[in-house]
């Protein structure tokens, strides 16, 4: 089989180098043992008083008034957090240190870019959070997709400013667990007919495992930067992901255990499968920026 997976895959080394090399090359790296188990712990704890209540994976979604405190002021969006969970201060400690610390390192380590609170551009900023779960024998089918697609349509600052409307084709969830007619074999190529968008600042995805994920499951299957026939051109051409064939010749199953990270490129092109396992598959997922990313006059007026 040309299938691959990250747990077959030679393991990255534990310095710095070798996973910038690995995200500059594909797009995405691997960091084992991100979070400790009490850590992990605390999410899981975190999620669970949250899922009786919770209208979709949203954690916390602040104002998007700039001038709201909770996008001023890392206690604010804690504070604003606590509102919908009932953990106890320990875990809430716990979480905070992962949200603001932990994770940001993971994401200067795996890319290059900076150290967080480091000086310079070391401007490490929460974008979102949302736990991913999908329950046994089910779950959603989320079809190829990249992450700015989806969201720097909005954001201040893209090099592309015709292209600053939401999408029209852009729903990307299957919920009954078939794709769509056309994702099943050929090129999506409606879709991703263009180069991805690029803002001011570079965004990226710490996708941190809170209990095992594996192809049986629905984990994230990654499409590697460099893929030959898929990597845009040098006359500015996009590239287009395949549907089940892509997957099977280039995908790259990301397997990980509680407490690994997979931090991956806006641009770089994912999916995953329902759940076929007899296990709920958990994942918790934060966007940092390197800088603030800011919603465009145009996208605020649309909202208003």
């Amino acid at each position: 089989s040309t299938r691959r997976s990250l747990s077959t895959m030679e393991a990255v080394a534990a310095s710095r180098a070798p996973k910038t090399r690995h995200f500059s090359r594909d797009g995405f790296c691997i960091i084992r043992g991100a979070l400790d188990a009490a850590t992990v712990g605390a999410f899981i704890e975190d999620a669970a008083s949250r899922a009786a209540a919770a209208s979709d994976s949203t954690i916390c979604e602040p104002p998007a008034s700039l001038h709201h405190p909770a996008r001023q002021s890392t206690d604010a969006y804690l504070r604003l957090r606590a509102q919908s969970t009932n953990i106890g201060s320990e875990q809430a400690s716990r979480i905070a240190r992962a949200l603001f610390a932990t994770l940001p390192s993971c994401a200067a380590e795996a890319s290059g870019w900076s150290e967080p609170n480091g000086g310079g551009d070391g401007d490490w900023r929460l974008m979102h959070e949302a736990y991913i779960v999908k329950p046994p024998h089910g779950g959603s089918h989320y079809l190829w997709h990249r992450d700015c697609d989806r969201h720097l349509w909005c954001a201040e600052g893209v090099d592309n400013t015709a292209a600053l409307d939401q999408p029209p084709g852009l729903a990307h969830v299957a919920r009954d667990g078939v794709p769509p007619e056309g994702e099943s074999g050929g090129c999506v190529a409606e879709l991703y007919a263009r180069p991805p968008l690029r803002a001011a600042v570079p965004y990226l995805t710490v996708w941190t495992a809170l209990s095992s994920t594996s192809r049986q499951n629905g984990t994230l299957v990654l499409l590697p930067a460099q893929t030959a026939s898929h990597a845009a051109d040098s006359g500015g051409g996009a590239a287009r992901p395949c549907g089940a064939a892509c997957e099977e010749a280039h995908g790259v199953a990301v397997e990980l255990q509680p407490g690994d990270a997979c931090i991956f490129s806006s641009d770089v092109f994912h999916t995953s499968r329902p759940n076929r396992s007899g296990r709920p598959r958990q994942v918790h997922c934060a966007q940092y920026s390197l800088g603030p990313l800011r919603w465009s006059r145009r996208a605020l007026e649309r909202r208003e």
